[in-house]
């Protein structure tokens, strides 16, 4: 069942669902999340990314902080854009990141984004500019909507994201973290490859 305003309001007085809360971002069934201050752009290296190889995705990512001009997306960049709300996820809610639909006939894609029960700290969420235009970005400017859904249960301790080894956004609160791949995964992938 997905959250009514008054129930975001409510979680968040008492919960600390969304930190800062602003009454006038929260919509009937979703709340508008804003631009932070910083975001995060591809350094312009050309090599190719191995994802077995975490060292060589790390050095992709550099963190700016957005000037008070706002910061120029030139045609066909993606980055990553800090949102200025923190997130704190009871056991028994998900939520989903939305575009904005007015964002979306301008031709700036905002990136789906799923997170799971008892996920919190600070999202960084994609931005593509698919246009042949540059767009001008301001920090504190609504980005997109997260909607709050109730879960049918709540999960076993070990699958909350709280409790998993490889929750690597997990407390993400102002330092980025780019692309994480379970190690765990690529060993077992090396395993198949060379079996």
């Amino acid at each position: 069942m997905i959250l009514t305003e008054k129930r975001i309001r409510e979680l968040a007085q008492t919960s600390e669902l969304i930190t800062p809360f602003v009454e006038k971002n929260l919509q009937s069934e979703s709340y508008d999340v804003t631009i932070g201050n910083y975001i995060t752009v591809m350094k312009k290296e050309v090599y190719c990314l191995d994802i077995s190889k975490q060292d060589g995705i790390d050095r992709i990512y550099q963190q700016i902080e957005i000037a008070k001009e706002g910061y120029v997306i030139s045609p066909k960049e993606y980055i990553l854009v800090s949102l200025g709300e923190t997130l704190k996820l009871p056991d028994d809610l998900t939520a989903h990141l939305r575009p904005k639909t007015s964002y979306t006939r301008l031709g700036l894609l905002v990136s789906s984004q799923h997170c799971n029960s008892t996920y919190m700290g600070h999202l960084s969420i994609g931005l593509f500019n698919a246009t042949d235009y540059p767009i001008r970005i301001h920090a504190g400017f609504t980005i997109a909507q997260i909607v709050f859904e109730e879960l049918d249960g709540i999960p076993a301790s070990d699958k909350l994201y709280q409790n998993k080894q490889n929750a690597h956004y997990q407390n993400e609160n102002g330092e980025f973290r780019g692309a994480k791949f379970d190690d765990r995964y690529l060993e077992s992938l090396w395993d198949k490859i060379l079996d």
